[in-house]
């Protein structure tokens, strides 16, 4: 940069200010105190490692365990009659086909040793449930017949299955429960060369994907297969009006009326 000229740096324009030039640097050295050494600060201290281990800190719920089961009867049966009626009530308004059976209904099902119970455990207490059984009289509204001459060979080794229901307690969905008891209910035929069969209304397998998942858990299996083997539609006709009466037709007379 070029030195201005003293002259110049001194004349300033009306209303402009500015900065004053440096004053010419002293050829002799200018003193400067001694430097002082300044201690780093503390560092914080680290904490203490904890003496426990990582679940300690951080808990986590019970572990549930799964049992296979003949038999349910008192304070679990009733559990689990609050468990099912929380999970199916909702469907009585939502399928046409019953779903959701009386107390007396699921007590027996509960109690009854034909019916294999899968049921998930938590601190004591029932908190998810799968049924099936390969006694198929023991299910309602069903046809066995139809179920063993399409599958002759399995009916012949008793091996033909219907998967009744799968549930959990609600403050359980969403989690894995749900698919380890139905993982567990296919593994019973599974285990005996069977086959499964299971119904799923229309308004679970739209809502849920439901082809998708059945599919999904098949695949752990192998050499299995899914398939649909009957199909019941259901139907609605509104008719808010008859059919209108042509005025030339007169209403046949009632028998009653007729002389002989």
């Amino acid at each position: 940069m070029q030195d201005v000229p003293q002259s110049a740096a001194n004349t300033t324009a009306p209303g402009v200010h500015r900065t004053p030039t440096r004053a010419k640097r002293s050829a002799a050295p200018q003193a400067f105190p001694p430097l002082q050494a300044v201690a780093d600060p503390a560092a914080p201290e680290a904490p203490a490692p904890s003496s426990g281990s990582i679940l300690d800190q951080h808990p986590r719920a019970s572990p549930i365990h799964i049992t296979h089961e003949t038999s349910i009867t008192g304070a679990h049966a009733d559990a689990l009659w609050d468990a099912y009626r929380a999970n199916f009530e909702p469907l009585a308004s939502l399928a046409v086909l019953q779903h959701f059976y009386s107390r007396d209904e699921v007590l027996a099902e509960l109690s009854n040793p034909r019916i294999l119970k899968i049921v998930g455990w938590q601190d004591g207490q029932p908190v998810g449930l799968a049924m099936v059984t390969n006694s198929l009289e023991d299910v309602p509204q069903i046809s066995p017949e139809f179920l063993r001459s399409s599958y002759p060979d399995h009916a012949a080794t008793n091996t033909i299955y219907f998967g009744i229901l799968v549930m959990v307690v609600p403050e359980l969905r969403g989690r894995t429960l749900f698919s380890r008891l139905y993982i567990e209910l296919w593994q019973v035929p599974a285990t005996a060369g069977g086959v499964l069969v299971f119904d799923i209304c229309d308004f679970n397998r739209l809502s849920f994907e439901a082809d998708t998942l059945t599919q999904r858990i098949a695949d752990n299996f192998p050499q299995s297969s899914v398939r649909v083997i009957d199909r019941q539609t259901w139907y609605v006709a509104e008719l808010p009006r008859p059919i209108p009466s042509h005025p030339s037709l007169s209403v046949p007379a009632s028998r009653s009326s007729i002389k002989r």
